[in-house]
């Protein structure tokens, strides 16, 4: 399967870059980046770097790098509080997002085998809240925004059932893989994934599909 990884330069979407080359079922990855690959990421034939610049926009240059994907990786984002302040984070959520989504509804899944529709599939957070009025104590930034950008791209998978296919996966935090054993096990005790598992998931996802839309933490553990 050919796929579009994207957010290479952080620590999901590298290790998702890592273990696409690793995966026989994965033929290459277009590696949608504004920056050159981290170092630490191997050399390899299946990778293709795409440079963008402009995520909320997808002019036919780029849309030509990307011809053939069947899937997508997005792993663009991050707390809120990591962003100069709140409208930039919903932009690099929610409008990246759905600006990709849209570019690759329009563009690739048609040029797909029927019934094939394009996966997509996003990383998002726990406790991300698709209500945006309800009052929230804590991470409320961090919550809605991934919630918005959740809602948004499955209501742009239901008004295209026939192209698109959207998923979400919510770990509850991310440990780095060689965080050592003690910290890996205090991880999976307290609902949180090391790296390499979150990005094997998310791609296992994205060759497979998931009877679950939102996958939550406990089912990314499983996978």
């Amino acid at each position: 399967m050919k796929i579009i990884i994207t957010g290479a330069t952080g620590l999901v979407g590298s290790e998702v870059v890592r273990q696409a080359i690793a995966s026989e079922r994965i033929t290459q990855a277009l590696v949608l980046t504004r920056k050159p690959l981290p170092e630490d990421i191997p050399q390899s034939a299946k990778v293709a770097v795409v440079e963008h610049k402009d995520f909320a926009a997808y002019p036919p240059e780029i849309m030509e790098q990307l011809a053939g994907a069947e899937g997508c990786v997005w792993a663009i984002g991050g707390r809120a509080t990591q962003f100069p302040d709140v409208e930039t984070a919903r932009r690099v959520h929610v409008d990246y997002s759905v600006a990709a989504a849209k570019a690759f509804i329009a563009e690739l899944a048609p040029k797909l085998p029927e019934p094939q529709k394009f996966r997509f599939v996003f990383c998002s957070g726990k406790f991300a809240e698709w209500d945006q009025e309800k009052p929230l104590k804590w991470l409320k930034d961090t919550r809605l925004i991934k919630g918005q950008a959740e809602k948004a791209l499955c209501d742009l998978a239901d008004a295209n059932k026939d192209r698109l296919e959207v998923w979400a996966v919510r770990p509850g935090g991310i440990v780095k893989k060689h965080a050592g054993l003690m910290n890996a096990l205090t991880a999976y005790t307290s609902g949180f994934i090391t790296v390499d598992h979150l990005a094997k998931a998310t791609l296992k996802i994205v060759l497979d599909g998931h009877a679950d839309r939102i996958l939550e933490a406990d089912a990314l553990l499983k996978m």
